[in-house]
Protein backbone atom coordinates (compact mmCIF):
# COMPACT_ATOMS: atom_id res chain seq x y z
CA UNK A 1 0.00 0.00 0.00
CA UNK A 2 2.96 2.45 0.24
CA UNK A 3 2.18 4.23 -3.17
CA UNK A 4 -1.40 3.27 -3.58
CA UNK A 5 -3.55 6.52 -3.06
CA UNK A 6 -6.00 6.41 -0.36
CA UNK A 7 -7.12 8.48 2.27
CA UNK A 8 -4.83 8.26 4.22
CA UNK A 9 -6.61 9.46 7.54
CA UNK A 10 -8.47 5.78 7.36
CA UNK A 11 -5.01 4.46 8.92
CA UNK A 12 -6.23 5.58 12.38
CA UNK A 13 -9.67 3.76 12.62
CA UNK A 14 -9.69 0.98 14.25
CA UNK A 15 -12.88 -1.44 13.32
CA UNK A 16 -13.63 -4.66 15.89
CA UNK A 17 -14.68 -7.83 13.48
CA UNK A 18 -17.34 -9.71 15.19
CA UNK A 19 -17.45 -13.16 12.95
CA UNK A 20 -17.83 -15.08 15.23
CA UNK A 21 -21.88 -16.82 14.78
CA UNK A 22 -21.94 -18.05 17.82
CA UNK A 23 -23.74 -15.74 19.52
CA UNK A 24 -27.15 -17.26 17.49
CA UNK A 25 -26.69 -20.24 20.17
CA UNK A 26 -26.67 -17.92 23.25
CA UNK A 27 -28.92 -15.71 25.04
CA UNK A 28 -28.29 -12.52 23.17
CA UNK A 29 -29.16 -9.40 25.57
CA UNK A 30 -25.40 -7.42 24.74
CA UNK A 31 -27.07 -5.51 21.11
CA UNK A 32 -30.61 -4.41 22.61
CA UNK A 33 -32.03 -6.85 19.67
CA UNK A 34 -35.11 -8.73 20.10
CA UNK A 35 -34.18 -11.47 21.73
CA UNK A 36 -37.02 -14.20 21.53
CA UNK A 37 -38.90 -15.98 18.38
CA UNK A 38 -41.51 -14.18 16.67
CA UNK A 39 -45.14 -15.38 17.06
CA UNK A 40 -45.36 -18.99 14.74
CA UNK A 41 -48.89 -17.39 13.20
CA UNK A 42 -46.95 -14.42 12.10
CA UNK A 43 -44.09 -16.26 10.34
CA UNK A 44 -46.15 -18.65 8.76
CA UNK A 45 -48.14 -15.54 7.21
CA UNK A 46 -44.86 -13.96 5.89
CA UNK A 47 -43.60 -17.37 4.76
CA UNK A 48 -47.07 -17.69 2.96
CA UNK A 49 -47.05 -14.05 1.04
CA UNK A 50 -43.29 -14.47 0.27
CA UNK A 51 -42.68 -15.24 -3.31
CA UNK A 52 -39.74 -16.10 -5.82
CA UNK A 53 -40.20 -12.36 -7.28
CA UNK A 54 -39.10 -11.21 -3.73
CA UNK A 55 -35.88 -12.70 -4.55
CA UNK A 56 -35.61 -12.72 -8.09
CA UNK A 57 -36.78 -9.00 -9.09
CA UNK A 58 -35.11 -6.19 -7.68
CA UNK A 59 -37.18 -4.10 -4.99
CA UNK A 60 -40.22 -2.24 -4.74
CA UNK A 61 -41.05 0.34 -2.37
CA UNK A 62 -44.04 1.37 -3.03
CA UNK A 63 -46.07 -0.45 -0.57
CA UNK A 64 -43.65 0.27 2.12
CA UNK A 65 -43.41 4.47 1.91
CA UNK A 66 -47.20 4.06 1.57
CA UNK A 67 -47.45 2.40 5.11
CA UNK A 68 -45.04 4.73 6.46
CA UNK A 69 -46.87 7.69 5.31
CA UNK A 70 -50.08 6.88 6.68
CA UNK A 71 -48.13 5.36 10.14
CA UNK A 72 -46.53 8.84 10.49
CA UNK A 73 -48.92 11.11 8.82
CA UNK A 74 -46.80 12.61 6.55
CA UNK A 75 -45.99 13.03 2.96
CA UNK A 76 -43.87 10.52 1.15
CA UNK A 77 -41.82 13.37 -0.24
CA UNK A 78 -40.72 13.61 3.84
CA UNK A 79 -39.18 9.71 4.04
CA UNK A 80 -36.17 8.41 2.46
CA UNK A 81 -35.73 4.65 3.21
CA UNK A 82 -32.10 3.66 4.65
CA UNK A 83 -30.36 0.46 5.62
CA UNK A 84 -31.08 0.67 9.24
CA UNK A 85 -30.02 3.94 11.28
CA UNK A 86 -26.47 3.14 10.84
CA UNK A 87 -27.27 3.87 6.63
CA UNK A 88 -29.07 6.86 7.74
CA UNK A 89 -26.44 8.70 9.75
CA UNK A 90 -23.50 8.06 7.23
CA UNK A 91 -25.92 9.52 4.62
CA UNK A 92 -26.43 12.66 6.89
CA UNK A 93 -22.11 12.82 7.09
CA UNK A 94 -22.26 11.96 3.10
CA UNK A 95 -24.09 15.48 2.32
CA UNK A 96 -22.84 17.66 5.36
CA UNK A 97 -19.50 17.16 6.36
CA UNK A 98 -16.22 18.25 4.68
CA UNK A 99 -12.63 17.68 6.08
CA UNK A 100 -11.64 19.67 9.05
CA UNK A 101 -15.28 20.80 9.64
CA UNK A 102 -16.66 19.84 13.12
CA UNK A 103 -19.31 17.85 14.24
CA UNK A 104 -21.17 17.64 17.99
CA UNK A 105 -22.43 14.85 19.15
CA UNK A 106 -23.05 13.12 22.77
CA UNK A 107 -20.24 11.51 24.27
CA UNK A 108 -20.86 7.94 24.69
CA UNK A 109 -23.49 7.69 21.81
CA UNK A 110 -23.78 5.34 19.04
CA UNK A 111 -20.07 3.83 18.06
CA UNK A 112 -20.95 4.40 14.67
CA UNK A 113 -21.03 8.20 14.94
CA UNK A 114 -17.18 8.51 15.64
CA UNK A 115 -16.25 6.20 13.03
CA UNK A 116 -18.32 8.34 10.40
CA UNK A 117 -16.69 11.28 12.00
CA UNK A 118 -12.85 9.57 11.45
CA UNK A 119 -14.20 8.37 8.12
CA UNK A 120 -15.27 11.80 6.96
CA UNK A 121 -11.64 13.34 8.38
CA UNK A 122 -14.23 15.87 10.81
CA UNK A 123 -13.23 17.04 14.00
CA UNK A 124 -15.55 15.44 16.92
CA UNK A 125 -16.53 17.61 19.38
CA UNK A 126 -17.61 15.22 22.34
CA UNK A 127 -20.01 16.34 24.87
CA UNK A 128 -19.64 14.13 27.70
CA UNK A 129 -21.94 13.47 30.33
CA UNK A 130 -21.72 14.04 34.18
CA UNK A 131 -21.85 11.19 36.89
CA UNK A 132 -25.67 11.86 37.19
CA UNK A 133 -26.10 10.94 33.32
CA UNK A 134 -27.40 14.33 32.09
CA UNK A 135 -25.95 16.92 29.90
CA UNK A 136 -25.24 20.71 30.61
CA UNK A 137 -27.33 22.25 27.62
CA UNK A 138 -26.23 25.22 27.89
CA UNK A 139 -22.16 23.78 27.37
CA UNK A 140 -23.75 21.93 24.65
CA UNK A 141 -24.45 24.90 22.91
CA UNK A 142 -21.81 26.77 23.25
CA UNK A 143 -19.66 24.38 21.37
CA UNK A 144 -22.30 24.77 18.37
CA UNK A 145 -20.00 27.60 15.61
CA UNK A 146 -19.16 28.54 12.16
CA UNK A 147 -16.97 25.47 11.68
CA UNK A 148 -20.26 22.76 13.48
CA UNK A 149 -21.69 20.94 10.06
CA UNK A 150 -23.32 18.73 11.62
CA UNK A 151 -25.16 18.26 15.43
CA UNK A 152 -25.98 14.68 16.47
CA UNK A 153 -28.27 13.78 19.06
CA UNK A 154 -29.91 10.46 19.84
CA UNK A 155 -32.70 10.62 21.91
CA UNK A 156 -33.18 8.18 23.66
CA UNK A 157 -29.30 7.60 24.05
CA UNK A 158 -27.75 4.53 23.58
CA UNK A 159 -25.28 3.36 25.48
CA UNK A 160 -27.11 5.60 28.66
CA UNK A 161 -30.52 4.96 27.98
CA UNK A 162 -31.42 8.61 28.47
CA UNK A 163 -32.85 11.17 27.24
CA UNK A 164 -32.93 15.22 26.93
CA UNK A 165 -36.54 16.70 27.37
CA UNK A 166 -38.97 18.18 24.68
CA UNK A 167 -38.32 22.23 25.71
CA UNK A 168 -34.19 21.25 25.47
CA UNK A 169 -34.85 19.82 22.46
CA UNK A 170 -36.21 22.27 21.12
CA UNK A 171 -34.42 25.12 22.24
CA UNK A 172 -31.00 23.14 20.90
CA UNK A 173 -32.60 22.65 17.56
CA UNK A 174 -33.94 26.00 16.93
CA UNK A 175 -30.20 27.47 18.44
CA UNK A 176 -29.29 25.17 15.55
CA UNK A 177 -31.19 26.66 12.91
CA UNK A 178 -30.52 29.88 13.71
CA UNK A 179 -26.46 28.88 13.09
CA UNK A 180 -27.82 27.36 9.59
CA UNK A 181 -26.73 24.04 11.32
CA UNK A 182 -28.19 20.55 10.39
CA UNK A 183 -29.44 18.69 13.25
CA UNK A 184 -29.84 14.83 13.25
CA UNK A 185 -32.00 13.50 15.92
CA UNK A 186 -31.48 9.12 15.93
CA UNK A 187 -34.99 8.52 17.52
CA UNK A 188 -33.89 4.41 17.27
CA UNK A 189 -35.51 3.32 20.78
CA UNK A 190 -38.75 5.72 19.57
CA UNK A 191 -41.83 3.04 21.11
CA UNK A 192 -39.80 2.73 24.62
CA UNK A 193 -40.70 6.44 25.02
CA UNK A 194 -43.36 8.25 23.38
CA UNK A 195 -41.26 11.00 22.56
CA UNK A 196 -40.65 12.24 19.59
CA UNK A 197 -39.64 15.13 16.97
CA UNK A 198 -41.59 13.78 14.26
CA UNK A 199 -44.62 16.46 14.58
CA UNK A 200 -41.56 19.50 14.51
CA UNK A 201 -39.48 18.54 11.01
CA UNK A 202 -41.21 20.86 9.26
CA UNK A 203 -41.28 23.79 11.70
CA UNK A 204 -37.49 23.72 10.97
CA UNK A 205 -35.46 24.00 7.76
CA UNK A 206 -32.22 22.46 9.74
CA UNK A 207 -34.28 18.95 11.41
CA UNK A 208 -33.61 15.30 10.12
CA UNK A 209 -35.23 12.36 12.03
CA UNK A 210 -33.94 9.11 12.01
CA UNK A 211 -35.38 5.73 13.00
CA UNK A 212 -34.90 2.41 12.56
CA UNK A 213 -36.99 -1.09 12.55
CA UNK A 214 -34.15 -2.77 14.74
CA UNK A 215 -35.05 -2.08 17.88
CA UNK A 216 -39.12 -1.81 18.80
CA UNK A 217 -39.61 -3.98 15.02
CA UNK A 218 -37.29 -6.70 16.05
CA UNK A 219 -35.99 -7.28 12.69
CA UNK A 220 -32.09 -6.01 13.25
CA UNK A 221 -31.26 -8.54 10.90
CA UNK A 222 -32.87 -6.79 8.36
CA UNK A 223 -31.29 -3.74 8.16
CA UNK A 224 -34.40 -1.89 7.86
CA UNK A 225 -34.52 2.33 8.62
CA UNK A 226 -35.70 5.45 7.37
CA UNK A 227 -35.49 9.36 7.77
CA UNK A 228 -37.85 11.82 7.98
CA UNK A 229 -37.05 15.51 7.39
CA UNK A 230 -38.72 18.47 5.26
CA UNK A 231 -38.47 18.02 0.98
CA UNK A 232 -35.51 19.99 0.54
CA UNK A 233 -32.91 18.32 2.51
CA UNK A 234 -34.74 14.67 2.21
CA UNK A 235 -34.11 15.67 -2.32
CA UNK A 236 -30.68 16.58 -1.08
CA UNK A 237 -30.29 13.01 0.62
CA UNK A 238 -32.21 10.88 -2.21
CA UNK A 239 -29.11 12.17 -4.53
CA UNK A 240 -26.74 9.33 -2.81
CA UNK A 241 -28.69 7.22 -1.88
CA UNK A 242 -27.78 3.26 -3.43
CA UNK A 243 -29.43 2.00 -6.42
CA UNK A 244 -32.25 0.57 -4.04
CA UNK A 245 -32.31 1.92 -0.44
CA UNK A 246 -32.87 -1.38 0.93
CA UNK A 247 -33.28 -4.88 -0.08
CA UNK A 248 -36.82 -7.09 -0.74
CA UNK A 249 -36.96 -9.37 2.42
CA UNK A 250 -36.36 -6.35 4.48
CA UNK A 251 -38.88 -4.15 2.77
CA UNK A 252 -41.47 -6.92 2.84
CA UNK A 253 -41.15 -7.47 6.49
CA UNK A 254 -41.44 -4.08 7.51
CA UNK A 255 -44.47 -3.39 5.48
CA UNK A 256 -45.86 -7.02 7.26
CA UNK A 257 -45.45 -5.51 10.51
CA UNK A 258 -46.63 -2.27 10.16
CA UNK A 259 -49.75 -4.03 8.85
CA UNK A 260 -49.64 -6.45 11.79
CA UNK A 261 -48.89 -3.57 14.78
CA UNK A 262 -50.42 -6.67 17.57
CA UNK A 263 -47.18 -8.23 16.84
CA UNK A 264 -45.30 -5.23 17.76
CA UNK A 265 -47.28 -4.27 20.99
CA UNK A 266 -47.29 -8.02 21.98
CA UNK A 267 -43.49 -7.94 22.13
CA UNK A 268 -43.11 -4.51 23.60
CA UNK A 269 -45.65 -6.12 26.37
CA UNK A 270 -43.77 -9.10 26.75
CA UNK A 271 -40.44 -7.38 27.03
CA UNK A 272 -42.23 -5.05 30.25
CA UNK A 273 -42.91 -7.72 31.54
CA UNK A 274 -39.58 -9.00 31.43
CA UNK A 275 -38.45 -5.78 32.95
CA UNK A 276 -40.71 -5.58 35.32
CA UNK A 277 -39.66 -9.12 36.95
CA UNK A 278 -35.84 -8.66 36.57
CA UNK A 279 -36.21 -4.82 38.56
CA UNK A 280 -38.17 -6.81 41.43
CA UNK A 281 -35.95 -9.46 41.66
CA UNK A 282 -32.99 -6.86 41.62
CA UNK A 283 -34.60 -4.92 44.14
CA UNK A 284 -35.00 -8.15 46.15
CA UNK A 285 -30.89 -9.15 45.95
CA UNK A 286 -30.23 -5.65 46.85
CA UNK A 287 -28.57 -4.59 43.35
CA UNK A 288 -28.27 -1.16 41.97
CA UNK A 289 -29.84 -0.58 38.87
CA UNK A 290 -30.49 2.59 36.67
CA UNK A 291 -33.71 2.61 34.47
CA UNK A 292 -33.48 3.75 30.90
CA UNK A 293 -35.95 4.74 28.56
CA UNK A 294 -34.48 2.23 26.06
CA UNK A 295 -35.11 -1.49 25.50
CA UNK A 296 -32.24 -2.81 28.16
CA UNK A 297 -31.26 -1.21 32.09
CA UNK A 298 -27.72 -1.06 33.69
CA UNK A 299 -26.81 -3.46 37.07
CA UNK A 300 -23.87 -2.27 38.84
CA UNK A 301 -22.20 -5.62 40.32
CA UNK A 302 -19.90 -3.84 42.29
CA UNK A 303 -17.37 -6.54 43.77
CA UNK A 304 -19.20 -9.19 42.05
CA UNK A 305 -18.09 -7.60 38.86
CA UNK A 306 -15.56 -10.22 37.55
CA UNK A 307 -17.37 -13.16 39.06
CA UNK A 308 -20.98 -12.22 37.42
CA UNK A 309 -19.15 -12.13 34.39
CA UNK A 310 -17.58 -15.12 33.83
CA UNK A 311 -21.07 -17.18 35.50
CA UNK A 312 -22.97 -15.31 32.67
CA UNK A 313 -20.49 -16.68 30.00
CA UNK A 314 -20.68 -20.04 30.80
CA UNK A 315 -24.12 -20.06 30.95
CA UNK A 316 -23.60 -18.31 27.43
CA UNK A 317 -25.69 -15.53 28.46
CA UNK A 318 -24.18 -12.82 26.14
CA UNK A 319 -24.18 -8.94 28.14
CA UNK A 320 -22.84 -5.28 27.28
CA UNK A 321 -20.03 -4.61 29.35
CA UNK A 322 -18.76 -1.38 27.52
CA UNK A 323 -20.72 1.84 29.22
CA UNK A 324 -17.19 3.98 29.08
CA UNK A 325 -18.23 6.62 31.62
CA UNK A 326 -16.57 7.38 35.23
CA UNK A 327 -17.91 5.77 37.64
CA UNK A 328 -19.94 3.50 36.31
CA UNK A 329 -16.83 0.99 35.50
CA UNK A 330 -18.40 -1.80 37.13
CA UNK A 331 -21.74 -2.06 35.59
CA UNK A 332 -22.90 -4.12 32.59
CA UNK A 333 -26.02 -3.29 30.10
CA UNK A 334 -28.63 -6.00 29.80
CA UNK A 335 -31.21 -5.86 27.06
CA UNK A 336 -34.39 -6.92 28.29
CA UNK A 337 -36.70 -9.43 27.37
CA UNK A 338 -39.58 -11.96 28.39
CA UNK A 339 -39.40 -12.95 31.59
CA UNK A 340 -38.13 -16.69 30.79
CA UNK A 341 -34.89 -15.22 29.50
CA UNK A 342 -34.89 -12.40 32.58
CA UNK A 343 -35.45 -15.85 34.92
CA UNK A 344 -32.20 -17.26 33.61
CA UNK A 345 -30.54 -13.82 34.38
CA UNK A 346 -31.80 -13.88 37.88
CA UNK A 347 -30.68 -17.34 38.18
CA UNK A 348 -27.24 -16.51 37.60
CA UNK A 349 -27.19 -13.55 40.37
CA UNK A 350 -29.07 -15.82 42.94
CA UNK A 351 -26.33 -18.21 42.66
CA UNK A 352 -23.52 -15.42 43.03
CA UNK A 353 -25.44 -14.59 46.30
Amino acid sequence: MKNLKYKKWLDNIYRYSDNNNSRYSSIRLDKNEKNDDFDKFFLNTVIKNFTSTHVTAYPNFENLYNLLKKNLKIKKDNILLTAGSDAAIKSCFEIFVNPKDEVVYLDPTFAMVDIYAKIYNAKSVKIKYNKYLSINVEKFLSKINKKTSLVIIANPNSPTGTILNMNDMIMIIDYCNKKNTPILIDEAYYGYTDKTLIKHFSKFNNLIISRTFSKMFGIAGLRVGYLVSNKKIINILKKIRPMYEINSLGAFISSQLLQNQKIVKNNLKNQLIGKNFLVKELKKLKYEYIETHANFIHINLKKNYNFIIKKLSKKKILVNTSMKIKGFENFIRISIGPKNLMEEVIKVFKDVN
